[in-house]
């Protein structure tokens, strides 16, 4: 017995001495920025210092408060405006091109294209044929084989059989990017199966073609009945998923509603009635314009003067009046699906561009800022995690050089990218 003692006596010794030894060596890094973008005051703090331990920050406050420690590698962002990393809600990481290794050499560059312009966190929005190279990206970063954002994964869409103009396979069956199904407990198969593969939450499409009258109201063709979307929302949540849906307006857009949908993308078409229910239930929209705006010069060929651009814009206005809750979503995808820069053939890495438009149509600087950090944040169900610079988050921040408060097109010139304390990035003078 004495001997199980002094042998369990030792060990303790050594596991101290570990432990000792592991605190002493842990490298702090100490960020000093001098100005630091605040979402829930919607203020730049000044003169800031923000502590970081591995990949979480442990203290944020007044450089007259916070102590650096001695050994502390310093980065010095004094000139520049600090805000935590960007939450980009609505992105696809891969299209329909090429194989499986293709597809996963596209979703690493679009992620890390993201990345590198200061969206930390992705939310993909569906494969749209890459089947699981989302969920396999996430955890190629997570084990660090990889660099990129901080992804929330769906997986392939669910859809109905869809409406289209289809080729009949005569030899062989086409592949199909989602997950084909129908009838309700088809439906529930299908959430299962994104269960099973590890996504966080199911992607579906509540709406199909569309179009508008001579007077420019738009139809939008509801995709599953009622019993197929209720059987979706329910086993998303026995399975502790989240449901996003693609939806336009009109039937598609109501059930949705009524059947407590939990983060409706786009909203284009949405009515009076459509968003005094949005505001009731507290549902968030995500409305993505940088696609709509690509896509205008084909909805004006067919509707002209009435495009999916210039709809979203009146309906937009109306919901910011309304006080619906907004999210901050993108649309980016692989070329030749999404290009919102010709110069760069890319919509991933330029998705700032949509800062100026909402500041355009009638948000403040500060209010879009929320829309891409909190409002997202808890959007994902992960307040906890990101956001907001805080202590015990995760230390995901990028930096400016000028106010974003006062020009909102410097979100389109991030100089600093830091996600889980490395730094990714850094193009500023005098940081360290």
């Amino acid at each position: 017995m004495k001997q199980m003692k002094h042998v369990f006596s030792i060990l303790f010794l050594v596991l101290m001495v570990t432990v000792a030894g592991f605190a002493q060596t842990s490298q702090v890094t100490a960020v000093r920025a001098g100005k630091m973008f605040d979402p829930k005051s919607g203020t730049n703090l000044t003169n800031q210092v923000v502590l970081i331990s591995g990949d979480k920050i442990t203290e944020v406050g007044p450089a007259d408060s916070v102590k650096i420690p001695a050994g502390a590698k310093v980065i010095d962002l004094s000139n520049a405006t600090v805000l935590p990393g960007l939450i980009d809600g609505h992105v696809h990481l891969t299209d329909i091109q090429g194989g499986l290794q293709h597809q996963m050499m596209v979703a690493l560059f679009s992620a890390t294209s993201s990345l590198n312009a200061g969206f930390t966190t992705l939310v993909d929005m569906g494969s749209h044929g890459g089947g699981y190279a989302d969920v396999e990206l996430k955890k190629a970063i997570e084990s660090g084989l990889v660099k990129g954002p901080r992804l929330v994964t769906a997986g392939p869409i669910i859809n109905i059989t869809m409406p289209g103009s289809a080729t009949f396979p005569l030899l062989n069956s086409p592949m199909e990017p989602d997950i084909e199904v129908n009838g309700p407990n088809q439906f529930r198969a299908a959430v299962r199966e994104l269960a099973k593969y590890g996504v966080e939450h199911v992607k579906i499409h509540t709406t199909g073609p569309f179009y508008f009258d001579k007077d420019g109201k738009m139809y939008n063709q509801p995709l599953p009945t009622r019993e197929e979307l209720a059987a979706v929302i329910d086993e998303a949540h026995r399975r502790g998923m989240w449901v996003a849906s693609h939806t336009y307006g009109g039937e598609g857009l109501k059930e949705a509603i009524d059947l407590g949908l939990d983060n409706i993308q786009h909203a284009t078409a949405a009515d009076d009635d459509d968003i005094k229910q949005f505001v009731a239930k507290k549902l968030p929209i995500t409305t993505t314009i940088l696609d709509h705006r690509q896509d205008e010069p084909d909805d004006l060929k067919k509707f002209a003067p009435y495009s999916r651009y210039r709809l979203v814009e009146v309906t937009w206005k109306k919901m910011l009046a309304a006080g619906v809750i907004l999210g901050w979503g993108s649309g980016s995808a692989p070329p030749p699906g999404r290009v919102y820069n010709t110069e760069c053939n890319c919509s991933h890495g330029v998705q700032a561009e949509g800062f100026p438009i909402f500041v355009k149509w009638g948000a403040s600087p500060v209010y879009t800022l929320r829309m891409a950090t909190t409002v997202n944040a808890k959007i994902i169900h992960w307040e906890d995690k990101v956001g907001t610079l805080e202590k015990g988050k995760f230390a995901d921040l990028i930096a400016v050089a000028g106010n974003p408060l006062e020009d909102i097109t410097e979100m389109q010139r991030v100089k600093f990218v830091m996600k889980g304390g490395a730094v990714i990035r850094n193009d500023l003078a005098g940081a360290k």
